[in-house]
């Protein structure tokens, strides 16, 4: 069950519940047929009962998958940004020599494959999907600081812009790397 569907279920459940016994404590001609018709009391009660139990558990377990999922896209964000940094270490060390544009080449490559394997599920979680956001554009820099440089270096000013983007990335993965364990977070945390 959806969220919204499931908070207006619970409110209605509870504010009947609440208007029945409401009704019974202050009711006399309620609570006396009640007393009359046991059965249908006994199933409406039941009911009721079976409709709260089935509410809390529902929430407890889509509560239990949020946080594990929240886990889980945390983690595949901060893979990719350990990703996103070796691209930006590899772009920001091309120099005169053609190796290390070829590096930075199979880098961006390598980033942008696993970007697209990764952005599906960065997408559903409002915290990922702007770290998401934040990394295509540092991905975009990249690939425009390198097919700029084609005959040299990379100049002070595509340095000082990827360097800026840097910077919001490892601002905007902040809050993914809180949500892992401080166990893992050394594991995870790019240097």
């Amino acid at each position: 069950m959806n969220e919204p569907w499931r908070r207006v279920t619970a409110a209605a459940v509870a504010l009947t519940l609440g208007a029945l016994v409401a009704c019974d404590l202050s009711n006399r001609g309620v609570r006396t047929w009640w007393d009359q018709h046991s059965l249908t009391g006994a199933v409406v009660t039941n009911l009721l009962v079976l409709a709260v139990t089935a509410l809390i558990i529902d929430e407890v377990v889509a509560r239990r998958q949020r946080r594990q999922r929240a886990v889980s896209v945390a983690v595949q964000g901060l893979i990719v940004y350990s990703q996103a940094r070796r691209a930006y270490d590899a772009v920001m060390a091309v120099g005169d020599d053609e190796s290390d544009r070829g590096g930075a080449t199979e880098e961006l490559r390598s980033f942008a494959s696993m970007l697209l394997t990764a952005s599906p599920s960065l997408f559903d979680d409002p915290v990922a999907r702007s770290f998401l956001e934040q990394v295509q554009r540092l991905s975009g820099s990249m690939f425009r600081a390198v097919s700029a440089s084609s005959r040299g270096p990379l100049n002070t000013t595509a340095r000082t812009s990827l360097a800026a983007d840097m910077s919001e990335l490892q601002t905007a993965a902040q809050p993914l790397l809180a949500r892992v364990s401080t166990a893992d977070q050394s594991l995870l945390a790019a240097p």
